[in-house]
């Protein structure tokens, strides 16, 4: 049997995004540093990802970087910059997938701030290839 694996992301408003990113005013966002460390884990912003990542294929050579050119057309289109700056995945050191134990411990930790209204959107996605949009093709 296949152990799938798990990514737990957010979404948040924009102006809470901004203070995540900036890790200006923490007393904002204690709360989900908090249940991050506790999992030991730490948020990154899926747009500074795709950014990250396309950085780097431009410095080490594009052509071992699959998806630089999605990834490059994702960042530079302005509605889905917006959508992105607002989602934050959980990573486990640097994997940004791990075993299901952990993502639910997050996921738990984070429904009461989804209840109260402090995050938009909370998600437990899994490494399973029919469940998730495929990266596209390469041609």
């Amino acid at each position: 049997m296949t152990q799938w694996l798990y990514q737990i992301r957010i979404k948040v408003t924009e102006e809470l995004s901004e203070v995540l990113r900036s890790a200006a005013n923490i007393s904002k966002v204690s709360e989900l540093h908090i249940i991050a460390q506790k999992n030991g884990t730490r948020m990154v912003c899926t747009f500074d990802a795709f950014l990250n990542y396309c950085e780097e294929a431009e410095l080490n050579g594009k052509e071992d970087y699959p998806l630089y050119n999605w990834t490059k057309q994702t960042i530079s289109n302005p509605k889905k910059v917006s959508k992105h700056l607002k989602s934050f995945a959980f990573y486990k050191e640097n994997d940004q997938v791990y075993d299901q134990v952990l993502a639910d411990a997050l996921f738990e930790d984070l429904k009461p701030l989804l209840k109260l209204g402090k995050i938009e959107e909370l998600k437990k996605i899994d490494s399973n290839p029919k469940n998730n949009p495929q990266p596209p093709s390469l041609e």
